[in-house]
């Protein structure tokens, strides 16, 4: 990302927690970054993109970030897990993005909170396959009601820790604490109990199936060709070419590299962030964080 763009987000980014989305007019950010309107729409079309690129400079470190912390390790190690809830409560603390949300969520802009809701949406859906993984297929069909339950403990947890006389606690208690307590309710769930919460609910929420990995992987690979016929016609850079290339035969191969990848993907997404290519790598992006997200 250019310093100019980052310049433009840094400063948007801080009015929409200081003033609220919707009271931050582009004239504002305008003002802020001093810079004049055409510089503006070089890199964004509206208001709106401008958050986008917030939402996905969050979702994509912490993408890699958990990807990290989870290689080589096993996948019912309650420790990273711990850990990398931690990684996304601390984002989250860092860009003020719950003042952001609630922003969002109190305008009128349909489409943002359609952003907000999918955002929330894709974090308990990770969270119920990492239940998933940690306690077994027994917890699966009250794995979104577990999820659910957490991230409430969390929330109000972290509320009431800031309004007590004492030193406020850390996240990593917080998120120990709360994980102690559903592993609890597990441990004495009735096999026979419904769940409050069908495991296709969101899915039925985001009006579609979930995709299996298999499809997944045939439309990161449809893409990945698709982009690179494009580019091999039109684009000048060879290495931007030999990215997109690598990708490709990574995810030809029967067993893609998941931490080579992910480590691709953090580049990729710098190097095309002011290519005419941006948006359908990221659409790509967003398919191998989906697809690495399924197994």
């Amino acid at each position: 990302m250019n310093a100019r763009k980052k310049q433009i987000i840094d400063v948007a980014h801080r009015l929409f927690i200081e003033k609220g989305f919707a009271s931050t007019s582009i004239q504002d950010i305008l003002d802020g970054a001093k810079i004049a309107k055409g510089t503006f729409y070089n890199h964004f079309s509206s208001k709106n993109e401008c958050l986008i690129a917030i939402l996905e400079q969050v979702q994509n470190e912490t993408f890699l970030l958990r990807k990290e912390l989870s290689f080589g390790k096993n996948k019912d190690d309650q420790e990273v897990f711990i850990e990398q809830v931690h990684v996304r409560l601390k984002m989250n603390r860092e860009h003020n993005l719950i003042a952001l949300f609630q922003s969002v969520m109190h305008s009128k802009d349909d489409d943002l909170k359609q952003l907000m809701q999918k955002q929330l949406v894709r974090e308990l859906k990770w969270t119920s396959h990492r239940f998933i993984d940690l306690f077994g297929n027994d917890v699966k069909q009250h794995s979104l009601d577990y999820s659910i339950i957490f991230f409430g403990i969390i929330q109000q947890m972290i509320h009431v820790s800031k309004i007590g006389t004492k030193s406020e606690y850390t996240l990593e208690s917080i998120i120990r604490f709360s994980l102690q307590r559903v592993k609890l309710m597990i441990h004495q769930q009735d096999e026979l109990d419904a769940p409050f919460f069908p495991t296709n609910w969101l899915s039925d929420q985001e009006q579609k199936e979930e995709i299996s990995q298999i499809q997944l992987k045939k439309q990161i690979i449809n893409r990945l060709k698709n982009l690179s016929d494009h580019m091999n016609k039109e684009e000048k850079n060879k290495k931007n070419i030999e990215y997109i290339e690598f990708l490709l035969s990574e995810f030809q191969a029967s067993e893609p590299r998941e931490f080579l990848i992910t480590s691709v993907v953090r580049t990729v997404t710098e190097v095309f962030d002011e290519s005419i290519y941006r948006s359908e790598v990221n659409d790509i992006t967003e398919l191998v964080h989906q697809y690495f997200a399924t197994k």
